[in-house]
């Protein structure tokens, strides 16, 4: 681990944009930066401008600056260190070793090389080079699933102290329901969350409700809620609102699949009496889970991505609520229409659009 050398990295962009500055400004004031900060471009997308990059960068921390003194070279964003077709050229990764060898010798006195990059091929000789002799900051982005949730929750709850807020248990969950895991995403919202509070301090769900912006992703969820709500005229509205976004008409389907599976768990477990339903007094369903049968014990504890009884007690509600609205029956019938349109979404020369109005239609008419 060296003082000299800083490699940054990550799928979490925000993350690795904040990791970065905050190094550079520890290393070098920002009065100091007009002179002693030196700026090289890894966003490449070819071999020949990837070995450019890496030349300017091997230039930059073994050549003195202007006015002597601490000199810090930030080779920022630096594309070709994954596995890629620019990052799996020989010849990029024989310049990637000629770097190496300057960092391995030592830069010179008071020279400082950040470099910052979305991802880094673990496998590779340079990552392996600089877990030896650079100081190592990785900031992975998950992917869906639980740790991806709740990687999010944590990264909002950083927000939230930052500003000095105070959200209560319903505000965050719609909150993460609307925002997504993105954590650039989730700071700007908080930030805008902050501004729009004024003096007032603790977030109420309408305060979500009113100026929460909702991800890419997000609004494909309005397509699922309007869905489990039973409202075919909201579907399609939503549904061509999307489509006009441009959002992945697979995602859609597989969005509505997923929401179809997690209504036929909550309406199976309501008419087994596993689960209890009623009004929470505050516009929502509130929910009770009861003892189950030890084979079904066995089932949600183990076979589920997600035991449906660690849902947040918000979503569950909601999630509840709209499986009132069906039948195991009718949910079954969903689920069979769900498939065979993501079926003929791969062999119909039907529009996607087309094919997915006419299955909500069939679905919640």
């Amino acid at each position: 681990m060296s003082s000299s050398a800083y490699l940054i990295f990550g799928g979490d962009e925000y993350r690795v944009t904040a990791k970065t500055k905050e190094t550079i400004n520890s290393l070098l004031p920002a009065a100091e930066q007009d002179f002693g900060l030196e700026n090289v471009d890894g966003a490449v997308d070819t071999v020949d401008a990837a070995i450019t990059a890496i030349g300017r960068c091997v230039e930059a921390i073994t050549t003195r600056g202007m006015l002597g003194g601490r000199k810090v070279v930030w080779f920022r964003d630096v594309s070709f260190l994954a596995d890629n077709s620019t990052g799996k050229s020989e010849t990029v990764k024989s310049r990637l070793a000629d770097l190496v060898s300057v960092m391995e010798t030592g830069l010179p006195t008071d020279h400082v090389l950040v470099i910052s990059s979305p991802g880094v091929d673990k496998r590779y000789a340079f990552f392996k080079a600089c877990q030896k002799i650079c100081t190592v900051h990785e900031f992975a982005m998950l992917e869906q699933g639980f740790a991806a949730e709740k990687q999010a929750a944590e990264r909002l709850d950083e927000a939230i102290k930052k500003f000095g807020l105070k959200m209560n248990s319903d505000a965050r969950a719609a909150f993460l329901e609307r925002v997504g895991i993105d954590t650039r995403h989730i700071a700007r919202e908080v930030e805008k969350l902050s501004v729009y509070l004024g003096q007032k301090r603790d977030i109420a769900l309408a305060d979500i409700q009113a100026i929460v912006t909702a991800s890419r992703e997000s609004k494909a969820w309005d397509l699922s809620d309007a869905f489990g709500k039973k409202d075919l005229g909201l579907a399609l509205e939503v549904l061509r609102r999307l489509t006009c976004q441009d959002v992945s008409p697979f995602m859609l389907i597989a969005m509505i699949e997923s929401r179809i599976k997690d209504l036929m768990i909550f309406r199976q477990a309501i008419d087994a009496r596993w689960l209890s339903v009623s009004d929470s007094g505050r516009g929502g369903s509130a929910i009770k889970w009861h003892e189950l049968p030890p084979d079904i014990e066995k089932i949600f504890s183990e076979s589920f991505e997600k035991d449906p009884r660690a849902i947040h007690p918000f979503r569950a509600g909601l999630l509840a609520s709209q499986a009132g609205k069906f039948t195991q029956r009718k949910l079954a019938n969903c689920q069979r229409m769900a498939i065979e349109t993501h079926e003929k979404m791969v062999s119909s020369s039907l529009q996607d659009s087309m094919i997915l109005e006419l299955m909500l239609i069939r679905m919640l008419s």
